[in-house]
């Protein structure tokens, strides 16, 4: 029987329905083969150092484990499929959980195209250079430069980028993030990240700030709504999700606002398309000054 080569990698479903220990059987097994794709990827790199999506040339392949949990957290593991005895260099079995959990997180950053990103980056450099002999023996020592470790997440990302797409299919409809990873090398993906990473288009994530706003009609059932930013240099109406747990409460705030038609102060992330706002992910919110308008 094989047995698998390393620790497996934990992926875990929260929110909504997983609470109830639920999710969408659809959307689960999309996610699953999204996340197993880009981990077979990312492994066949380490260890044939070369980048590619056609899974007929990996001699690893990722399966799954039994449900943990309730079904709320799955393990993924390396399984040789060679059908013979691998004999892999003892280095690579010790780093390869940790090399790919941090380029799945790398891979996610750069697609999602966040200013930080470089930082995973240097906690890869960090993990070769911690290791000598994976520094020096993996692809001729080219794990020891920066510039070269980018490119080759960057050439990851687009080979990848249709696994990439399916990795968060539940993410915002039956479950409220995912966390791919052990809490030291993981990677949160919440409803603005599925968005971007979901999306046939280009888009980007923006970041979190403070937004006055008006609140033109909500669907209670998912959050959906149209919102006026009032704090920009041009006032604008936008696509909006509420995607606070209050809503779902009798007498919340965006009720109320819609009712009396009160101005709200919410902490929102913007999906960004052409550096224009695509969608505004309203986490917070609260009944706002009318001086700050």
């Amino acid at each position: 029987m094989p047995e698998p080569l390393f620790e497996p990698i934990p992926i875990a479903y929260r929110g909504l329905l997983a609470d109830q220990h639920f999710v969408d059987a659809q959307q689960f097994g999309r996610s699953l083969i999204g996340a197993t794709k880009l981990a077979n990827s990312i492994c066949h790199e380490l260890f044939w150092e070369s980048i590619t999506h056609d899974p007929r040339s990996y001699h690893i392949r990722f399966c799954v484990g039994p449900s943990r949990e309730n079904g709320l957290l799955q393990e993924i593991f390396a399984i040789s499929n060679s059908g013979q005895l691998p004999l892999y260099s003892p280095i690579l079995i010790t780093v390869a959980k940790k090399f790919i959990e941090l380029s799945i997180k790398a891979i996610i950053d750069k697609v999602l195209s966040k200013k930080d990103s470089s930082s995973v980056v240097d906690r890869i450099h960090e993990l070769a250079m911690a290791h000598n002999e994976f520094a020096k023996q993996v692809h001729e020592g080219h794990m020891r430069d920066k510039v070269w470790l980018q490119r080759m997440i960057t050439t990851m990302a687009r080979e990848n980028r249709a696994s990439v797409r399916q990795l968060p299919d539940p993410v915002g409809r039956t479950v409220n993030h995912m966390q791919i990873g052990d809490a030291t090398a993981a990677t949160v993906i919440d409803e603005p990240a599925a968005e971007v990473l979901r999306s046939p288009d280009t888009l980007s994530l923006g970041d979190k700030e403070e937004y006055v706003v008006r609140i033109h009609g909500v669907f209670k059932t998912n959050g959906a709504c149209r919102v006026e930013i009032l704090n920009e240099p041009k006032k604008k109406i936008v696509s909006g999700k509420i995607a606070d747990d209050e809503l779902g409460k009798p007498g919340n705030v965006y009720t109320r606002a819609l009712n009396e038609g009160l101005i709200l102060k919410v902490f929102a992330q913007p999906t960004m398309k052409d550096g224009k706002i695509n969608r505004l992910f309203i986490t917070q919110a609260e009944i706002a000054d009318r001086e700050l308008v």
